[in-house]
């Protein structure tokens, strides 16, 4: 089972036995929602994707916020991550003008406004948990 595919059914439990049982799944799509229905077509795409195709426009119809979100981000992971599609990825979340900080340029915006921070006090408060934990970690 793909990475991909594991994190839907970590979401979804049930949907694990219909994955490979195409010819009884007909009627026991009428037991689940829309959204639930959903992830079991980009499962099984992520799983025979020569065999089985997946509707761009069920994420449309089906799918908002959060659940949305998720599975754009199965469907980026699935072609950076396993297949052969994506050799050198580009795209990054990060993206010019993105107010993240390193520690020491936090550092200088606490003393900027008026709180006496340097580098190894963040730091030390850092590992010490009395600062919350980083939104991005690179490298």
């Amino acid at each position: 089972m793909k990475k991909t595919t594991q994190r839907i059914i970590e979401k979804f439990p049930m949907l694990e036995e219909l994955l490979s049982d195409y010819d009884n799944s007909g009627g026991a799509l009428g037991e689940f929602d829309e959204i639930e229905a959903a992830f079991l077509g980009l499962a099984r795409f992520f799983e025979s994707p020569g065999k089985e195709s997946f509707d761009l426009g069920t994420l449309y119809r089906h799918l908002d916020n959060d659940w949305l979100e998720f599975a754009l981000e199965l469907i980026t992971d699935y072609f950076r991550e396993e297949t052969y599609l994506i050799q050198k990825p580009s795209y990054s979340i990060i993206k010019d003008g993105s107010d993240f900080y390193s520690l020491t340029q936090f550092a200088e915006e606490l003393s900027k406004r008026g709180l006496r921070y340097d580098r190894q006090k963040l730091n030390l408060y850092f590992e010490r948990g009395k600062v919350p934990q980083p939104d991005l970690v690179v490298g």
